[in-house]
């Protein structure tokens, strides 16, 4: 079983994550300049969707995984991502007095979703080798 070794996975993940969000500044750059964003179909792909897929992008990208299971990862994630913007937008739409208090949970949710998901694929690389037994 492999086990993530910190200071290099963190090199590649940081290289992965700058890589990553210096393609996207051309296409989404854009919206940095804005307080708010509008969400239509154009937005919600060009800056909701990447803010939340390239970080879990990066983390897989610099987990050592065999490439067919980091493209099945990276799919599957990109198909949950999507998944929880729209219940999130679905959500502010269907619980418009609570919109406020579902943006923080957003907020908050962009930051911690894609750490969860890579955890959950990668469990066995990552969180596994620190429940085993040492065998004292």
């Amino acid at each position: 079983m492999n086990t993530i070794r910190m200071i290099p996975f963190l090199k590649r993940f940081f290289l992965y994550l700058t890589i990553l969000f210096l393609l996207w500044v051309p296409f989404g750059g854009r919206y940095f300049a804005a307080s708010v964003v509008v969400v239509d179909f154009e937005n919600f792909f060009l800056f909701y969707l990447p803010l939340n897929f390239i970080p879990f992008a990066a983390l897989v990208l610099a987990t050592k995984l065999e490439k067919g299971k980091t493209a099945k990862i990276l799919l599957i994630g990109l198909i949950l991502t999507i998944f929880f913007n729209l219940l999130i937008v679905f959500l502010q739409i269907l619980f418009i007095s609570y919109q406020d208090q579902l943006l923080y949970m957003y907020a908050i949710g962009r930051i911690a979703f894609p750490f969860l998901l890579w955890l959950i694929f990668t469990y066995d690389i990552v969180l596994a080798p620190l429940q085993e037994p040492t065998g004292e």
